[in-house]
Order: C-alpha cells, then structure tokens, then sequence
C-alpha cells in the first residue's frame, strides 16, 4: 500500500458507515511514520474521527472472503486495489482497546470508493483485543 494513495485523498463512502450513514466523504491520515495505525475522518463533521489499523501489518491471519456484491459496488477489479481497515474501539486505556474484525473497511484506492463490510462470520471477533494482534495472535 502506497502511502501517497491514502494521504491527503478523499474517498466516498456511499452507505455511510453504520450509525454515521449521513457522513458519505472520509479521508485517511497516517499519525506516525512506519506505523499501522490511521485516521478515518469525516469530511462533512470533522469531529468525527476514527481510530483504524491495517490488520495484515500486525497478523497473516486474519482472511475473509468478499460479497460479489462489493466487488460490484466497489469496482474493484484487481485485489491490488484495495486496502483494508478496521475500527479500533477505544474505551478507556489503550490496553484494553478492542478491533473490530467482523466489519472491515474496504476502500478501493484506485475510484476512491469504501465500504464498511459486515460479515457476519461467527469465527471473527466484534471485540478481538487490539493486544491479540499486536502479537500476531487473531483467530481463524
């Protein structure tokens, strides 16, 4: 994944994201160097922000098949041209900080269209500890 083509781009969430399915425009910024984790901001309320990470920098792990239908929706026609985030929830210290695994985010970066894809795997967490894959450790 090239840095350049996330930094300072816009990309068009059509959907939303669940419980923000009025904020359509994010961008993502990388708040140190050499490091997994992002930021997914709204465009539209600049307050919202989330914390992501790119799962396949801590762990080989973690896999899941996409829908033909986002494949569709997203255009994506190589798998070169996605990347893909999951929310890291936060509530109270960092040590307990979980990630969100069953619903990644799927961003085309070459239309600049994402997607927060919901899976509904039973063998991949809601809440997998952040620390799990700090350590490599993700099951499935």
């Amino acid at each position: 994944m090239n840095q350049d083509q996330l930094n300072e781009a816009k990309f068009l969430f059509e959907q939303g994201l669940p419980g923000f399915t009025h904020l359509r425009y994010f961008i993502i910024s990388s708040p140190f160097e050499d490091n997994p984790f992002y930021y997914l901001q709204s465009v539209e309320e600049a307050e919202i922000c989330f914390l992501i990470v790119n799962p396949f920098a801590l762990t080989q792990s973690y896999e899941f098949d996409l829908p033909d239908s986002v494949l569709e929706s997203l255009e994506i026609k190589s798998p070169s041209d996605i990347v893909v985030f999951n929310i890291v929830n936060v509530r109270g210290d960092l040590a307990s900080a979980t990630v969100n695994l069953q619903a990644p985010l799927v961003i085309n970066i070459v239309n600049h269209k994402g997607m927060q894809v919901v899976l509904n795997d039973p063998g991949l967490n809601l809440r997998e500890p952040l620390k799990n894959l700090l350590q490599g450790k993700v099951v499935k």
